[in-house]
């Protein structure tokens, strides 16, 4: 577990990042498998970087159970495999250098913040990949001003790049945005995603899933989406510069208060009952319910 990912979660509720401080769940689920393989194809030393996110994708649900109620899963993780090998093809030139991590940093009072973000080649800067289904000036700040962010670039020193994805829908485990679903003219077999005039395209065009069309090479998806001039909303970049000294310093030691906390402690928390359910549902909704603590037969795993 990340410090970020920690963090967010005990400003949650204090039992979720208790528990989370020791058990992860044994399930993956799609927006977690998705970054996976967004995650290879971008730090991979492989030209065929879109590929090797594709394949990490398959690769990993061929080893960790799915968490969906969905009944076509396997169909589903291609679906996904399609939308990684697009967005890190996008997002990273196979001529650059692969991405890296950072090293954990010891804050103030001497507990280690281990990073979830990842390196420029070069050092300078920090990155950060974003996975939305849609994007607003609200969605804006709480993702600038998260621990995922802010907390990063002031504990690290260096400005930090979020790379914005927008994925679009989730609709039977699928999702209907530009990177999945685009539409092909019926004869000339053009690939098109908005019109650049008013109206709609006539019914005859087909609406197709990227997963479903080998022959469109992903170049070709890219290049549509440039065409149709769609690709800046679904694929953007948003820039945290390093705060001034002081508010740097408080954010770095909120971080440190924050996690030493976590850590030292020893009893279970009280539970927040209204945040089992919102946002989204809490992971430990069920045993923390029961009153029992995270176990296997909950579909945990201690973490070592």
């Amino acid at each position: 577990m990340n410090s970020p990912q920690l963090l967010s979660s005990f400003e949650h509720c204090d039992r979720k990042g208790f528990w989370d401080r020791d058990w992860d769940r044994a399930k993956i689920d799609f927006h977690e498998l998705l970054m996976a393989g967004i995650t290879e194809g971008v730090t991979t030393t492989r030209q065929d970087l879109g590929t090797a996110a594709g394949e990490a994708v398959i690769g990993i649900a061929s080893e960790r159970e799915i968490l969906t109620k969905e009944h076509n899963v396997y169909d589903l993780c291609v679906h996904h495999a399609s939308i990684a090998d697009l967005v890190s093809t996008a997002i990273r030139k196979p001529s650059d250098a692969p991405w890296g991590f950072p090293e954990p940093q010891t804050l103030p009072n001497g507990v280690l913040w281990h990073s979830g973000a990842f390196l420029s080649p070069d050092g300078t800067k920090l990155r950060r990949i974003v996975l939305a289904t849609n994007w607003s000036d609200d969605r804006h700040w709480s993702e600038a001003r998260s621990y995922f962010s802010l907390a990063e670039s002031c504990i690290y020193g260096l400005p930090l790049q979020q790379a914005v994805i927008v994925l679009g829908a989730s609709r039977d485990g699928k999702r209907h945005g530009y990177w999945s679903k685009g539409l092909r003219h019926p004869a000339n077999r053009k690939l098109r995603f908005r019109k650049k005039s008013e109206g709609k395209f006539k019914d005859s065009w087909a609406t197709i899933f990227r997963e479903d069309h080998d022959e469109i090479s992903t170049l070709e998806w890219l290049d549509a989406l440039y065409s149709d001039g769609v690709f800046s909303d679904i694929c953007f970049s948003v820039e945290i510069p390093i705060p001034e000294k002081a508010a740097r310093q408080r954010i770095i030691d909120l971080a440190a208060k924050k996690l030493d906390i976590i850590y030292q402690t020893k009893e279970l928390p009280e539970p927040n009952l209204s945040t089992c359910f919102w946002p989204v549902p809490c992971a430990h909704k069920g045993h923390c319910h029961s009153g029992l603590p995270p176990s296997g037969k909950y579909g945990f795993v201690q973490i070592a």
